[in-house]
């Protein structure tokens, strides 16, 4: 059963709960990459007062950002940014001045964006193709149609393209001619959350969170098995209580993997084996970040959350944000920085956990925020994109 379908049977699902009386943890589905529970916000408190963060430029890219789900997120790569709207657009832009290197209309709506190497950038669209531009001027490379629904960032690495599918399949294409190399097909649960975790390449294995709670490693350049581990175990009466989607990204750092799922749990594996280093229980779906001694996740209330990479021990945790629709967390200088429902970032003391900054940016929900070449970008619902300095 796909994942769109999974979602009639979530908005169903909702309706019963509704009508018993129970709270459905469905309720917490909002824009894009927004996934907390229903809670009321309170009211942020004041900052430190301190304005460290300028704005550098701000766009925005046109008609049909906010319109449905959709995995839109910018990307920087070797000084520029390039994003996609819902429309069929996509965009590179100087990540210094702002200035339009190109734009391409592909007038064919763009669901997920946008995958950047030397050579190419690689977006899909919702009826199932793959298209990939040349990166330097936006021409055409190559089209090709899948005929699944895309359920994640395309990613580009060790001359393949990689697709993830709502049915459960994982695609290696080729990636100068789009042909399809292999695939891999796992289960998935008959309900999951909307998209699936970007593949995450290392050296030559690829990984990825599967909907039903397990991490797989294979090879990237032919599809071979390495290891798959579980790293949520299901639990629960019912299929609310047993969702334990693994959308958020994986990361590497030397010899270790982070992952997490939702309504699960925070994992550090030994990356050639599999084996558990610690596990902490907290509950997220979205991409988590890290430093060199931290490891930063958003929960599914959305506190910010800081872990210590060594044992998996709480270090702080920051709850003024729950009920704010707070995005993932990145990190730019010794500031941890995420961005809410109503278009502002929040800076974070990484050591502290403290609030420094408010800032008004963009207009409608953040559903974007990446960091590189010493600025932070955000991408919002509804087609706004600003780049900022951290000044200090």
């Amino acid at each position: 059963m796909n994942k769109y379908l999974s979602l009639a049977l979530v908005a169903l699902a909702v309706v019963l709960a509704l009508a018993s009386g129970c709270k459905s943890k469905q309720e917490k589905e909002s824009l894009w990459g927004v996934y907390q529970e229903p809670i009321k916000p309170e009211a942020l408190p004041k900052d430190s007062g301190a304005r460290e963060l300028q704005i550098v430029w701000k766009k925005n890219i046109g008609g049909g950002a906010s319109v449905g789900f959709a995995l839109l997120k910018p990307v920087y790569y070797q000084g520029n940014i390039y994003v996609a709207n819902r429309t069929g657009k996509v965009f590179s832009f100087d990540s210094q001045t702002g200035a339009a290197q190109w734009t391409r209309d592909l007038k064919t709506p763009i669901f997920s964006a946008i995958g950047v190497n030397d050579n190419f950038a690689v977006v899909t669209h919702d009826n199932g193709d793959v298209t990939a531009l040349h990166a330097n001027d936006g021409s055409v490379a190559w089209k090709t149609s899948l005929k699944h629904q895309i359920s994640a960032v395309p990613v580009i690495g060790k001359e393949r393209v990689l697709i993830r599918t709502a049915d459960g399949l994982m695609i290696g294409m080729d990636m100068r001619t789009g042909d399809i190399v292999w695939r891999i097909k796992k289960t998935t649960p008959g309900l999951s959350v909307h998209g699936d975790s970007m593949p995450v390449i290392t050296g030559d294995a690829v990984l990825a969170g599967l909907a039903n709670g397990r991490l797989i490693a294979n090879n990237v350049i032919n599809g071979s098995d390495y290891w798959e581990t579980e790293i949520a175990r299901i639990r629960g009466q019912d299929e609310l209580e047993r969702l334990i989607d693994s959308d958020a990204a994986p990361i590497v750092q030397g010899a270790t993997v982070y992952a997490a799922t939702y309504q699960g749990s925070v994992v550090a594996l030994q990356l050639q084996n599999a084996a558990v280093n610690w596990r902490t229980k907290i509950s997220t779906r979205l991409p988590m970040a890290i430093s060199q001694q931290h490891l930063f996740v958003t929960d599914e209330l959305g506190a910010v959350i800081a872990l210590n990479i060594t044992d998996g021990s709480i270090v702080w945790e920051q709850p003024a944000f729950r009920g704010h629709g707070i995005s993932r967390p990145v990190v730019l200088n010794d500031r941890v920085i995420v961005g809410d429902s109503s278009g502002r970032i929040h800076t974070l003391d990484s050591a502290s956990g403290d609030r420094v900054e408010s800032k008004k940016v963009v207009s409608g929900a953040i559903v974007g925020i990446i960091t590189a070449d010493a600025q932070v970008a955000v991408f919002s619902s509804a087609g706004n994109i600003a780049a900022l300095t951290l000044l200090h």
